[in-house]
């Protein structure tokens, strides 16, 4: 059953349903392989102008202070060269396939669920493994501007649709991940860019510039590696595509899981 799922769940990547005039591809780890889709380059704007007033559990706080100001300011983001990302996060099959171990906590949620308890060390072990299997790509985490232009997929709102039409979380995920690919795609044809594990991001996190910018790659140093997208057992106002978290790079939670951006290492013949 799970190897039909996971056939069935591959051409329907690979049909990209909602983004049909999307480009799809693939990374090939063995017996298993990673579908990615084809973003092209534009300008958006990133971040929120939005005020969350709330405690230090986000619980609505008219009198308390904002809890979202790394979100701002809203500023101009330029992605000046298309890029190839994961349609879905990386599963709990896929990291078998390249680690030969499953950390995930949630493993009765299925191979197809995402990966999780994965530090963004660990990821960088993934990569550096899977990167070895390659002949045409090298795999890496997106930027957090890559991230969040490829959720807002050309929408300007905190989401992209109906949360729960499009994501897993508190209020309809019942206490565990879930397979991907389950919900609605955004515009671009991505699942699951909010909700079910927050995704790592590569770079360092930092606050957000005033000035317009082109393909920025995040703080020059720090502390804390960015998560972004919010999770399966995280409240609605997690589930938002400006929503900035962020944790130490040795950190590893249930809900934190990640996705690839492929970077093509010789000019690919169109299909």
């Amino acid at each position: 059953m799970a190897a039909c799922r996971s056939t069935i769940l591959a051409l329907t990547a690979l049909i990209l349903t909602g983004s049909s005039s999307a480009q799809s591809d693939f990374i090939d780890l063995g017996k298993a392989r990673v579908i990615i889709v084809k973003i092209p380059a534009g300008t958006f704007r990133m971040g929120s102008n939005q005020v969350i007033h709330a405690d230090d559990a986000w619980k609505p706080c008219p009198a308390c202070a904002p809890r979202n100001d790394v979100e701002q300011p809203l500023h101009q983001v330029t992605i000046s060269k298309d890029f190839w990302i994961g349609q879905f996060d990386v599963t709990q099959k896929q990291w078998q396939e390249v680690m030969g171990n499953n950390p995930s906590g949630n493993r009765s949620a299925g191979p197809d669920a995402p990966v999780e308890q994965v530090s963004w060390k660990d990821v960088q072990s993934f990569l550096a493994k899977a990167n070895a299997m390659q002949t045409r790509w090298t795999l890496r985490l997106p930027t957090e501007a890559e991230w969040e232009y490829a959720a807002r997929a050309g929408s300007t709102g905190e989401t992209y649709g109906p949360l729960d039409s499009i994501a897993w979380y508190k209020g309809n995920a019942s206490g565990t991940t879930h397979p991907v690919g389950q919900k609605k795609p955004n515009n671009f044809g991505l699942y699951d860019m909010l909700g079910n594990v927050w995704q790592w991001c590569q770079g360092w996190f930092g606050p957000y510039p005033t000035d317009p910018v082109t393909d920025p790659q995040g703080a020059p140093t720090g502390d804390t590696r960015p998560t972004r997208g919010g999770c399966y057992y995280c409240d609605a106002v997690h589930e938002r595509a400006t929503r900035r978290n962020r944790d130490v790079e040795d950190h590893s939670s249930l809900s934190i899981g990640f996705r690839i951006v492929a970077v093509p290492r010789r000019a690919i013949a169109p299909k």
